[in-house]
């Protein structure tokens, strides 16, 4: 197998700030489904945020990942590296891995993790024909081929990280190597015991398990997905919501090219000509939508602006995410002053704790300072989204 492509760039400064904070959905807090939560779909942070699928359709499938980064934590520089390893015999995932894999999520949150319920150690599926309606596809024996074999690339693909997967049930970035999909098995294949398997089923990673019953989650919005016409829309889309989020305060984010395509999974151009060709569909795509308001070049960086569609974005994922069931520790008891018995603190709070765009502004209508809200999450036993160690 050739030697995996090394990645040195960065997306903007991470000094002292939570890589995969955006949409950590504390346990315990069960948020009932909005009226358009057929719509959206919750993934492991990781899916979008590290570097996983090959989307250039005429790139060597044989050849691998690697990224490096620096992050400065408590004034110290750290390496964070991700690797990933494709199977001689089964290449890289590409756009199809990541709808199966996209889809694995769906199952897992819709039957589990919505319900109050641990994802179990083996998942199973349904049908391989019910898994092409989720996935959109008509049932044919080329598109079920093609899902099996998506399923079994998932399970033989290698991931390697040193400081870069964050494990948030034990609050640790790792230095493990392990795959996505730890097993597959496909009903009516051998089950290597002299039978037939007879439901299909997928055992996610320990890592990965243990990310999404913790419910660290990113949101997708499905339909603004299938909006979106090339597998560099998007991909780009969850990494806009994440990055322009994350430079909320900036106003825009600020981006290198390198790095961008790499996360991207598409080829890195040394001609800025053919860079800017290769991103402008996918750009104008995200402009057209109102995701981002404009773009712009400055050498080898990319600003992004955020448009309306991303702010209203961010805002129902806040309000869906406010309308969670209180626990005992934050329920509140009707008064003579709050007769409903909300504490009116909570939607500001919570806000704060998943590290929200809009929380300053409502700490600030509520005249709350940043320290105060986390005292108070503390006391009402509200998880805060960020790793301790930033």
């Amino acid at each position: 197998m050739k030697k995996a492509k090394l990645m040195k760039s960065r997306a903007g400064a991470l000094d002292d700030v939570s890589e995969f904070g955006q949409i950590y959905l504390p346990v315990g807090q069960q948020t009932p489904e909005p009226a358009d939560s057929v719509s959206l779909a919750r993934t492991e942070q990781h899916m979008f945020l590290r570097p996983y699928f090959l989307l250039d359709k005429h790139a060597d499938k044989s050849v691998g990942f690697e990224t490096k980064e620096l992050v400065t934590l408590n004034g110290k520089k750290i390496e964070r590296r991700w690797c990933v390893r494709p199977d001689p015999e089964y290449g890289m995932p590409g756009p199809i891995e990541r709808d199966v894999l996209l889809a694995l999520y769906e199952i897992a949150y819709t039957n589990y993790i919505s319900k109050g319920l641990p994802v179990p150690e083996l998942m199973h599926i349904g049908s391989i024909r019910s898994f092409l309606q989720r996935l959109g596809l008509a049932p044919s024996g080329q598109s079920a081929a093609a899902v099996k074999l998506a399923l079994k690339r998932l399970a033989h693909t290698f991931c390697k990280s040193e400081n870069s997967f964050f494990d948030k049930s034990k609050n640790l970035f790792l230095t493990e190597s392990f795959k996505l999909l730890r097993a597959v098995g496909i009903a009516g294949e051998a089950d290597g015991k002299g039978g037939t398997i007879e439901q299909t089923y997928v055992a996610f990673e320990e890592y990965v398990r243990r990310n999404l019953n913790a419910r660290y989650l990113m949101v997708i919005d499905l339909k603004l997905l299938r909006e979106m016409k090339t597998d560099t829309a998007k991909h780009l889309y969850p990494l806009l919501s994440h990055w322009l989020w994350r430079s909320s305060q900036q106003g825009f984010w600020r981006v290198e090219y390198q790095w961008l395509a790499q996360h991207l999974g598409v080829k890195v151009w040394d001609r800025k000509s053919r860079a800017k060709a290769q991103l402008q569909p996918a750009n104008e795509q995200l402009k057209a939508l109102g995701y981002i308001s404009d773009y712009r070049w400055e050498d080898w960086t990319i600003l992004y602006f955020p448009g309306e569609a991303f702010s209203a974005d961010q805002e129902r994922r806040a309000l869906a995410r406010d309308n969670i069931i209180p626990d005992k520790v934050t329920a509140k008891y009707p008064t003579k002053d709050n007769p409903t018995g909300h504490d009116r603190l909570l939607p500001a709070l919570n806000l704060f704790a998943q590290g929200n765009w809009m929380a300053p502004t409502k700490l600030a209508e509520l005249g709350l300072t940043p320290a105060q809200a986390e005292a108070l999450c503390l006391e009402k036993g509200i998880a805060l989204a960020f790793p301790a160690e930033e």
